[in-house]
């Protein structure tokens, strides 16, 4: 793949023209992509041969390349992508067609939210595809080696399933006077256990096939294969040998001696490489220096990795790879000293536990990287000289569970490495939660004193009925005046005050300027409010809307509510009642953003509304959009059958305005008849 953030896309499609279009769409949604367009099967081998294809884009209704040829294609030469299926619409007719084709998933242009979603999501099955099977092979690695590591062992070590040996090391073999693996493979396990404790033995074997494990170590009286006893504690853990479940036996023999004890406790929570912390253990510390910094900012983490180490071991080979990472910890250490807490978090990653203030860390990390490129490390027969990729944060009250703090370390390391390597990411958790609560209360004193001392700032866009009725028509939209007078517009604040619930006391301020600029105004007009679903689902809504209207003698045949056709269909419960109270004011309903879903006709059979607002999305290049203009004139054509008026924003130009003559749509509006003033004026 490209990046993370861009996508070699191979688009088949018959139209350059609409190929084009479905690319920018993509890159509207912010989705990079790196195309190449292709319409012959004897192309398409070459194309899947020499690039690097990440996903497929394929037109449904052509025969010069068909889906199932492309999939046919995919599937000899073993690449599995996603092939999305390009439909005109979605037909179920379709959609089986395309399934039973092969295609992962099916989109159509006409809804580019949906195949922005698709592509989204195909994207992520095919990055989590690639990286199982990453680490499918990185598995197989690690399971050779931990086999040879497990067969050198002196520890006794066996892998038990349903009470037989699947597995045993020699020293295993050698503690029970077993010859071979043989003779054990056909050996239950409790032909070790003494009589005395076989009741004991037996129980805990049955809980194990339940998936009950011993909370702790075993103590049993085992028996060897000459018949000799002794004394033995068995730890027991989960484990698996060829893809199959099984338990993990570890036999140790009683003992007081403090470097057995010490022994143990290596094998059981330190990798046996580099004899740093293993990931679970080094999990459980990091828990609990959490739960330390619940009040208070605690230690310092640091994510070291190695830099190109695919290249390093396709160089070194495994068992060189192996020498080369335990001469980086031997350096860690020899740099770091014995107050670290080192962990080996994977095969060329490490995580460092340093008792220290972020800042301090990240000087560390600068030393430790630039110390890092003048080291020769040691690889067995050669040498190896290397660069390093350092992401640091701080453990503090704002850093959330341990997969969170580490995710946040592999993300940040990820980025240092693809930015070319030799790198540190810092990440500090109380400084980004300060910063956006900076931001945050920025915005809400902006708010707040916009609502308090009348900051806040109406214009008016002309919405043009092109049957020339005499009462004027006018879109209200906000602005907010910035401490220079600059005008802030809604997409900036908007989301702050839904987020800080402003929302509502921004829609009444609006209602209320609306409905004085009625009053006052020479000439009769209608104004188009926006009303947030916060608004439209408060049940005291129509009761202050009906108070106002009264108080201020407006009817309510002069305001229109605009509501967005998705919210209508989220809300639809709560919203209905308030709706229909609203239209007992005679307040007109205007549907916004119509047409955007699956079937948008149908919310009309639940909400009594009496205009529909095409979604601007047809709307744009439309004169070169013979599919959008189909769209749009189904709407007008449905909307009017059902006695609806239909309006047309975003008329950004003189080819658009023609056709909506032609398509009899009822109000029009765009920056081409007039853009947004403070003042109502009439378009001449």
């Amino acid at each position: 793949m490209a990046s993370e953030n861009s996508i070699n896309l191979l688009i088949i499609h018959q139209s350059e023209e609409e190929a084009e279009r479905i690319l920018s769409l993509l890159r509207n949604y912010q989705i990079a992509v790196r195309p190449t367009r292709c319409l012959e099967e004897d192309e398409l081998t070459g194309i899947l041969e020499r690039k690097p294809i990440d996903m497929v884009l394929c037109q449904q209704l052509q025969n010069d390349l068909p889906c199932q040829v492309v999939v046919d294609h995919l599937k000899r030469m073993g690449l599995s992508l996603p092939l999305i299926a390009l439909l005109e619409s979605f037909d179920p007719d379709l959609i089986q067609e395309a399934i039973e084709a092969g295609a992962s998933s099916y989109a159509t242009p006409l809804l580019p939210d949906h195949m922005k979603h698709v592509i989204q999501r195909e994207m992520r099955a095919l990055h989590d595809r690639r990286l199982n099977a990453q680490l499918a092979v990185e598995l197989k690695s690690t399971e050779k080696r931990c086999n040879l590591l497990l067969d050198s062992s002196k520890q006794a070590i066996a892998y038990i399933h349903d009470g037989m040996h699947v597995y045993s090391n020699q020293s295993y073999q050698e503690l029970f006077k077993y010859d071979d693996f043989e003779e054990l493979e056909v050996t239950p396990f409790l032909n070790m256990i003494a009589k005395e404790d076989l009741d004991k033995a037996k129980k805990t074997l049955r809980d194990i096939n339940k998936n009950i494990l011993p909370e702790k170590d075993l103590e049993f009286k085992l028996i060897t294969s000459d018949g000799s006893k002794f004394d033995g504690i068995i730890n027991v853990s989960k484990a698996t040998i060829n893809g199959e479940q099984c338990v993990q036996f570890i036999i140790n023999i009683p003992s007081v001696d403090p470097e057995v004890e010490k022994e143990l406790f290596e094998i059981k929570n330190k990798d046996l490489l580099t004899k740093f912390y293993n990931r679970s253990y080094f999990s459980e510390l990091l828990s609990g220096a959490l739960d330390e910094a619940s009040k208070k900012p605690g230690d310092s983490l640091m994510m070291l990795g190695i830099d190109e180490a695919s290249r390093h071991e396709k160089e070194l080979g495994i068992g060189n790879l192996d020498l080369f990472i335990v001469s980086m910890a031997e350096f860690l250490e020899k740099k770091l000293g014995p107050d670290v807490d080192y962990c080996r978090y994977s095969d060329t990653t490490f995580i460092l536990k340093i008792k220290t203030s972020i800042e301090k860390a990240e000087q560390v990390a600068e030393k430790l990287k630039s110390l890092c490129g003048e080291q020769i490390f040691s690889a067995g027969d050669t040498s190896v000289n290397c660069s390093i990729s350092i992401s640091v944060t701080q453990i503090t009250p704002q850093s959330g569970s341990v997969s969170e703090v580490v995710k946040t370390l592999t993300e940040q390391l990820s980025q240092a490495m693809e930015s070319g390597g030799n790198q540190i990411k810092v990440f500090d958790p109380a400084e980004e939660e300060k910063q956006a609560r900076a931001a945050s209360k920025a915005w809400i004193d902006r708010i707040t004193d916009g609502l308090e001392k009348d900051r806040f700032v109406l214009h008016y866009q002309p919405v043009v009925n092109i049957n020339g009725e005499e009462k004027e028509h006018y879109e209200v939209l906000i602005r907010l005046k910035a401490e220079d007078d600059n005008l802030i517009f809604p997409q900036q604040f908007i989301p702050v005050a839904s987020k800080y619930g402003f929302i509502t006391d921004i829609d009444h301020w609006v209602l209320n300027k609306a409905v004085q600029a009625i009053k006052s105004s020479a000439n009769p007009v209608m104004l188009f409010v926006k009303m947030s679903h916060q608004t439209l689902t408060d049940p005291a809504f129509p009761s202050h809307l009906a108070k106002l209207l009264k108080s201020s003698g407006v009817s309510g045949d002069k305001l229109a509510f605009e509501v967005r056709e998705s919210e209508l269909v989220t809300y639809a419960s709560q919203m209905k009642p308030i709706i229909k109270s609203i239209k007992a004011t005679h307040c007109n309903i205007v549907v916004e953003k119509f047409g955007s879903g699956l079937n948008s006709f149908s919310i009309l059979k639940h909400f009594p509304a009496d205009m529909l607002k095409v979604d601007s999305g047809f709307m744009k290049d439309l004169g070169n959009n013979e599919e959008n203009q189909t769209k749009v004139k189904d709407i007008v054509d449905k909307a009017h059958n059902l006695g609806k008026q239909v309006i047309c924003e975003f008329i950004e130009d003189a080819a658009t305005m023609s056709i909506m003559w032609k398509m009899s749509v009822n109000f029009v509006q765009g920056n081409f008849i007039a853009e947004p003033s403070d003042q109502m004026a009439q378009v001449e």
